[in-house]
């Protein structure tokens, strides 16, 4: 499990237990055994006002950077895969399943592209240098920062279970 600098790394027990309960809370969905881990935010006070967004559904997805996967062995993300999400303390918080993945440029952005992230950040002027400043943090560790033509793939999800 690939996670960036910042949060407490959960234990496999505390996330096989998660995911147990979001399966038995949900039998219907038929859920794999498979499941990755993300954090999302810049801080505890970011990702619980965006784990507030994924809860009122008004953010409704993800971006994620092929070089940071490529260069971590992670999967590449497919429509279906689910995703734990974790907080700061590395609490499993949120269950959420893409629904859709698509590959874009970060040069060529646009407002449809970014209209699955919060209302907060949708705007593409508010987007893009909020992304330019996230991703050059997440990218310093490979000698790497955002070009106009890094790709990066947009992920919508759908919530299936919410612990918190």
């Amino acid at each position: 499990m690939y996670l960036p600098a910042g949060p407490v790394r959960p234990t496999s027990t505390t996330l096989d237990a998660f995911y147990a309960a979001a399966c038995a809370a949900n039998p219907a969905l038929a859920l794999g055994d498979d499941y990755q881990v993300r954090w999302i935010g810049l801080d505890a006070d970011t990702t619980r006002q965006i784990f507030d967004l994924i809860r009122a559904r008004d953010k409704t997805g993800t971006f994620t950077l092929p070089w940071i996967v490529e260069r971590t062995g992670q999967p590449k993300p497919r429509a279906g895969d689910c995703l734990i999400l974790i907080d700061m303390n590395g609490r499993p918080t949120l269950l959420v399943r893409l629904t859709r993945v698509y590959t874009r440029v970060f040069g060529q952005v646009t407002a449809a592209d970014t209209a699955i992230d919060g209302s907060p950040v949708r705007d593409p002027a508010v987007w893009v240098p909020l992304h330019t400043q996230y991703w050059n943090e997440l990218l310093r560790p490979f000698g790497l920062a955002v070009t106009e033509d890094m790709p990066f793939w947009v992920e919508q999800f759908e919530l299936l279970y919410d612990a918190g």
